[in-house]
């Protein structure tokens, strides 16, 4: 929670008789949109998520198991695209582990909703979705977007989200019994259901799709939402003698990588030779929470690339903004890139 967002609401509710209650409200929704907003941009992973999910997988004294969730990396990137509204974002959602594999894209506008006294998102899907990859990044697409690149979702399905001064969280859901989709069984009337929570390093999706009888029929059977991290990105540094553990203090025969990125929700790297060519090592950056301490630690792997075994690793409070490891053979460095969404 920043001290800015803390001292506008505190102004807010002290001007509020001379303001008038309507104008307070409206001047405080606008305060909310801003840290809505800014809390949303960054990227997204549930890792953790994923790999706790396994772990219970396994355990035989638990008798009651979520559904298994998904495990995805979504970017969420601001846009100038003043013909659309003032607070446009582009998303796009990718697999947890492959960043190339990109699952959906959309463009999402968030306003200030009087009427509801909350702040409104309405969600636009890409006709051509191939076409706007990595559209935050590329201007000149940005540019010749138009109104008739976008399929609005339904009127009945926009997202109302709104602040819990108590928890310092925003909570956004749908209207319940006003979006529909025949998408899955045309002819039939689907109802859905969206609900999110938001904070600055927290974030929740779950969206159920059922017909009239209320049978599920897409969503999770445990209303388990999709629980994700803001990721944080590390620059790092590593060399190793080529021959492994095994080489000797005099071996010369190395390989140095001056310069690499990573984010901290579970991305691995291929460790490789100096010619470019993959050596048997990964390395991985991930904030975990174990089920023994319940405190998320900064982990900082080195592993086996075809067992995927962990040959040794160094750990560090989750908001540490530096790691290394020295075993003799091999050494290693990260350091926190204080930049938010990754180029």
């Amino acid at each position: 929670m920043s001290q800015v967002y803390v001292a506008c609401r505190r102004w807010l509710l002290a001007a509020g008789l001379s303001l008038g209650l309507s104008g307070a409200a409206q001047a405080d929704l606008s305060v909310d949109l801003q840290q809505l907003t800014s809390w949303f941009s960054g990227e997204w992973n549930n890792n953790e998520q994923v790999w706790q999910q396994k772990i219970d997988a396994g355990d035989v004294k638990l008798l009651v198991k979520q559904d298994l969730v998904e495990h995805v990396h979504e970017v969420v990137s601001s846009l100038k695209l003043p013909q659309f509204g003032t607070h446009v974002f582009y998303v796009q959602q990718s697999s947890g582990m492959e960043r190339t594999q990109i699952k959906s894209q959309r463009l999402l506008r968030f306003e200030v909703d009087s009427a509801a006294q909350a702040i409104r998102q309405d969600s636009f899907a890409l006709k051509e979705p191939a076409r706007f990859v990595d559209l935050h990044l590329n201007p000149t697409e940005m540019s010749r977007l138009t109104s008739a690149d976008l399929i609005p979702v339904p009127d009945g399905c926009a997202i109302y989200w709104r602040y819990d001064a108590a928890m310092k969280t925003f909570h956004g859901a749908s209207q319940t019994g006003k979006c529909f989709d025949s998408a899955i069984r045309p002819g039939q009337v689907l109802v859905v259901t969206h609900s999110s929570t938001l904070n600055a390093t927290f974030f929740s999706q779950l969206s159920q799709t059922r017909d009239a009888s209320g049978q599920l029929l897409q969503g999770n059977r445990t209303d388990t939402a999709v629980r994700s991290r803001k990721a944080r990105y590390f620059e790092g540094w590593l060399w190793f003698r080529n021959a492994g553990p095994s080489s000797s203090p005099e071996d010369k025969n190395t390989s140095f990588t001056a310069k690499y990125m990573m984010h901290t929700e579970g991305q691995r790297m291929p460790v490789l030779f100096q010619d470019g060519s993959p050596s048997p090592y990964l390395i991985e950056l991930a904030t975990l929470t174990y089920q023994n301490t319940r405190k998320p630690v900064l982990k900082f792997t080195l592993m086996d690339s075809t067992t995927l075994k962990t040959l040794t690793y160094v750990w560090a409070n989750a908001d540490a903004h530096t790691l290394g490891m020295n075993l003799g053979w091999f050494q290693a460095g990260v350091a926190q890139k204080l930049e938010g969404v990754s180029k």
